[in-house]
């Protein structure tokens, strides 16, 4: 952008409207740079509350939404499993995508979508939230400056009781992207890759999936090694219920 212009008032376009839309939608009304001007869900109810709201135009498919002219931008928040079509949809129309993480289920996948992005000459971005936290780049800060010498390590360990909230049924099947690793370990590796400030040369993990009734992934542990031989670890263990979580489980 040439200096002392203004930036480009972008139009967002939403593909879901559930708890990550929702989530979004504050920091987006705010933004002086950014127009609300479309939103594509399968739920009539939360379309027509959607235009109610915001006097934005509606599409019932995420794909008409993408070939709207009033679009420049499409924010991917639908379930894990349908992230790859719709944000290649955008893609192809030419629009940029924030995509809820993850971003794919397979490495091909994802690595398609950066293709795909490249090839249409438009920006795509995976939405994880932490790595922009002022505490996570006050860290990347000193570990770049070096006032405290060389990062020799770095440890992220996270005890959650994330899978005994309220889930979708996609939440709990891994082929769906279901289960800890997919949902929570994408914040782990955002934020070490953030602190690391380079490429991961080698992944090794492993994963527990210990309860019948939640069948996915329920902790896991990650050693990865960056390029300048810096080691970090990731590990997810799941949370302690109390006894009226308990409870509350032997009802369902």
């Amino acid at each position: 952008m040439p200096e002392g212009q203004a930036p480009p008032v972008l139009r967002w376009g939403l593909a879901g409207l559930g708890t990550a839309a929702g989530m979004m939608l504050p920091a987006l009304r705010k933004h002086e740079n950014v127009r609300i001007t479309a939103a594509a869900d399968t739920d009539a109810a939360a379309r027509e509350a959607f235009r109610r709201d915001f006097g934005a135009e509606i599409h019932e498919s995420v794909e008409a939404m993408c070939e709207s002219a009033s679009v420049d931008v499409v924010y991917i928040a639908t379930p894990t499993q349908h992230h790859v079509d719709h944000v290649r949809m955008a893609l192809e129309q030419g629009k940029h995508v924030v995509v809820e993480k993850p971003m794919a289920l397979t490495l091909d996948d994802a690595e398609g979508l950066i293709r795909a992005a490249e090839a249409n000459g438009v920006h795509l971005v995976v939405g994880h939230s932490h790595s922009f936290e002022p505490p996570i780049r006050a860290m990347r800060e000193i570990v770049r400056a070096g006032s405290l010498g060389h990062l020799r390590m770095l440890h992220n360990w996270y005890l959650s009781d994330w899978l005994y909230r309220p889930r979708n049924p996609e939440e709990l099947d891994t082929r769906l992207g279901g289960g800890v690793t997919f949902r929570q370990g994408s914040h782990q590796f955002d934020i070490l890759r953030l602190i690391g400030g380079g490429r991961v040369r080698s992944v090794r993990a492993m994963t527990g999936a210990r309860d019948p009734r939640r069948p996915t992934e329920d902790s896991h542990v990650v050693y990865l090694e960056f390029e300048d031989g810096t080691p970090a670890t990731a590990v997810l263990q799941r949370g302690r219920l109390l006894p009226h979580d308990r409870a509350d489980l032997r009802h369902r």
